[in-house]
């Protein structure tokens, strides 16, 4: 009865092995990476009795999702939020004449909707990618009063545009990006808001076709009127964040963070602004050196306890991962994927294993939105891309899994299953004449207890941990 046993789950095993697509394994050829290939999707682990609203979201090139099957069923089957990296910026919808082209925001949120995927909107009012032709052509020679109405004007048209286009399909918004500078002091001990006459071009710029808005309307009517026309035009029960990078920051001892959540307070003193939650980006890195590390944890912790307080949903909004070596080396150059050694890419997953958690312990249930990975594989080291040559991705270029796939998975509390019960070994186990993979790659371990879940051959026989 155990040989047919055994039978009928090889043949069963066999059929599922050449199911699996090549982003729901490790890398081929290599024994260090043949446990990830018993990992189900990422989906699969959200505990979601724990955290019931939790989201597990990707940032998404939309014509990849369109044009690569391979990508598409990647995201589909391991998140269950999407955010567009570019498509949905009015940089990307507005011509230099003003003309408003959502056809391929319609597409995309027909196709992710109807894979089962939530969207999620990303941006309706930031500072870059403007289509910044027609908004100086608008106020060109105007005085302060009627560049205020015509750019009201503008962001009415813009934001009517967006939402009649999303069909009331996208529940969550990036209702303002990257609205708080690095400096300054707008009296009360906060960080200023970003401005023309102060904007300083370098890591953070993305492109150029700066509009600064807020030059224009002010610090508070700026987010004020965004979050009156996103409510009027969008779902009833829309969500709107501030979304801002280093927010996590250890060298300001969490400023910006405490800073955001003050300017948030001042958007809604009149009484009508209302703002739902707070993303924070994370574009973050794993330092080889001990002591930087403990730092930015201990500062991640106080951004989620701040970000906590706010009483506001919270989000990280687009992690993704760097490596730094070195000792001493706060601002050292980034290793590139290239270079990364075994050692390293464990310890980047032990990172993101710990974030997650973090999030998870710190954020209370009901404030939990969720966390959304940014780049889903490594970057290519071509000018001109985000984070160029860096391990930033759960993938690899090729789509295979990485380390810290295995990462998130811990995270978020999961562990490696077959989803086979109550199956064993016909007899004791002898690992000493080895241990394979159900493909004959022989595992580098040498005890049972040290495996990860999953289904391996020892002694001749399968065994299910």
């Amino acid at each position: 009865m155990k040989q047919l046993l055994m039978c009928v789950l090889a043949a069963s095993l066999t059929t599922t092995m050449a199911a699996q697509e090549k982003f729901e394994q490790g890398k081929p050829n290599n024994s260090n990476y043949r446990y990830l290939d018993n990992y189900q999707a990422l989906k699969d682990y959200i505990n979601y009795e724990k955290y019931p609203n939790f989201k597990l979201g990707i940032g998404t090139t939309v014509n990849d999702y369109f044009t690569n099957q391979t990508f598409r069923n990647l995201v589909n089957k391991n998140f269950t939020e999407t955010v567009a990296g570019n498509a949905m910026k009015m940089g990307s919808c507005v011509d230099a004449n003003g003309n408003m082209n959502f056809a391929n925001v319609k597409r995309y949120v027909q196709a992710a909707t109807e894979a089962g995927l939530n969207v999620y909107g990303h941006t309706l009012a930031w500072h870059s990618q403007q289509p910044n032709a027609w908004l100086r052509s608008l106020i060109s020679g105007q005085s302060q009063q009627v560049r205020h109405d015509t750019l009201i004007y503008a962001m009415d048209k813009w934001i009517k545009g967006m939402m009649e286009a999303c069909d009331g399909k996208v529940k969550a918004w990036d209702l303002v990006n990257e609205a708080i500078a690095g400096d300054g002091n707008d009296g009360q001990g906060n960080y200023t808001l970003q401005h023309s006459d102060a904007y300083k071009k370098g890591t953070w710029d993305v492109g150029g076709d700066a509009f600064f808005w807020q030059d224009h309307l002010g610090d508070l009517d700026y987010v004020r009127q965004a979050c009156r026309l996103a409510r009027k035009y969008g779902p009833e029960d829309v969500k709107l964040f501030i979304n801002d990078y280093n927010l996590e920051s250890d060298w300001d001892d969490n400023k910006k963070v405490k800073s955001l959540v003050n300017w948030i307070k001042k958007w809604e003193a009149d009484g009508e602004t209302h703002i739902d939650g707070i993303g924070t980006q994370m574009h973050i890195c794993c330092f080889e050196d001990d002591n930087t590390m403990n730092s930015i944890k201990q500062h991640i912790t106080t951004m989620f306890e701040v970000m906590a307080a706010s009483g506001k949903l919270c989000r990280i909004s687009e992690m993704d991962m760097g490596y730094v070596r070195g000792t001493n080396n706060r601002w050292g150059d980034k290793i590139k994927t290239v270079q990364l050694t075994e050692a390293e890419h464990q310890k980047m997953a032990d990172f993101y294993e710990w974030i997650i958690k973090e999030y998870l312990r710190v954020i209370p249930a009901e404030q939990q939105w969720g966390i959304c990975q940014w780049c889903p594989t490594d970057v290519p080291d071509a000018q001109y891309m985000w984070r160029r040559g860096e391990p930033v991705g759960i993938w690899d270029l090729s789509y295979y899994r990485k380390h810290v796939y295995a990462g998130f998975v811990r995270g978020l509390g999961g562990q490696a299953t077959s989803g086979i019960k109550q199956v064993e070994a016909s007899k004791t186990i002898n690992a000493q004449k080895g241990i394979y993979t159900l493909n004959g790659t022989r595992v580098q371990a040498t005890s049972v207890d040290k495996l990860p879940h999953g289904i391996y051959i020892v002694d001749g026989k399968k065994l299910v941990r």
